[in-house]
């Protein structure tokens, strides 16, 4: 079975993902609901890899001829650099622009921040695990 992203999922899901946040922080559910932030950091880094696969497919066309190491490598590094990229976003949202509203912050503290990477990198290595283990073997 060869799966192939498409644009269409790529988008839909990071809108769903943005909508989601939107939502729990106008809402506050980030500090009702302390673990929403969980799931959407899982979600965020599956798209992430759903993203990067959908653009490796479409762009760079001996990706598939990689070893499955470096493959996954590749995957969870991308993963990581967006999440590291999103939570310096948070980090600037939260210290330039609501430093008087602290319900609408979304940085708790450092084990905040890690557990959100954490649940980047698994929620991304769970999508490169299934699209290289699903991927048509092809070679050169």
């Amino acid at each position: 079975m060869n799966v192939r992203p498409s644009a269409w999922s790529v988008l839909v899901g990071v809108l769903a993902i943005l909508c989601a946040h939107i939502l729990s922080v106008l809402q506050g559910w980030y500090t009702t609901y302390t673990w929403i932030d969980i799931p959407l950091h899982l979600a965020g880094g599956a798209w992430t890899a759903l993203a990067f696969f959908y653009l490796q497919r479409r762009y760079v066309l001996l990706f598939s001829a990689l070893p499955f190491l470096f493959s996954i490598i590749m995957v969870v590094g991308v993963v990581m650099l967006v999440g590291v990229g999103w939570e310096w976003f948070e980090f600037g949202f939260d210290y330039i622009f609501v430093p008087e509203h602290a319900e609408w912050r979304a940085q708790f503290g450092l084990v905040d921040t890690m557990g959100d990477l954490l649940a980047d990198v698994i929620g991304g290595a769970l999508v490169g695990l299934y699209f290289l283990l699903n991927r048509k073997q092809t070679r050169i």
